[in-house]
């Protein structure tokens, strides 16, 4: 009996590991998009928060000929462009246009804001690495 269990579980575990195991399974693929301490406009991201963390992820829907509000963001977060291009604004100077495909990671506590130039909506998927009770963004007044 306990040769039929060893055996039942070292075929089981076999299967498992050819099924599920990295970079073998066909028709799986996997792609670093983006991997950086740096946000889009070159400066060091701050170091990571010290309280318990939270994951929020936003899909954004921007018209076309459309700006966001000037805001920052307390938190690291970067964003995924599903559709269209976005054009990011640093406030004091900088700018620059990320299109569908590309990845953007956002600057932290410095006022900016997006803005779609294009004909087509831009459609963003933003993940933030924040905590309870932090806001996602901060507008200016």
């Amino acid at each position: 009996m306990i040769k039929i269990k060893i055996t039942l579980f070292a075929v089981l575990f076999s299967v498992f590991a050819i099924a599920y195991a990295d970079g073998t399974h066909p028709g799986i693929t996997t792609e670093l998009v983006i991997r950086s301490p740096d946000d889009w406009s070159g400066s060091r991201l701050p170091p990571y928060l010290n309280d318990a963390p939270e994951i929020a992820l936003m899909r954004y829907v921007i018209p076309p000929q459309t700006a966001l509000p000037i805001h920052q963001h307390p938190s690291i977060n970067a964003a995924y462009l599903v559709e269209g291009e976005v054009t990011v604004v640093k406030e004091g100077g900088g700018e620059r246009t990320f299109r569908k495909g590309e990845a953007i990671i956002e600057m932290v506590g410095k006022w900016h804001h997006g803005m779609n130039r294009g004909s087509v909506p831009t459609e963003l998927i933003v993940f933030y690495a924040t905590t309870k009770d932090l806001p996602l963004a901060i507008k200016k007044d």
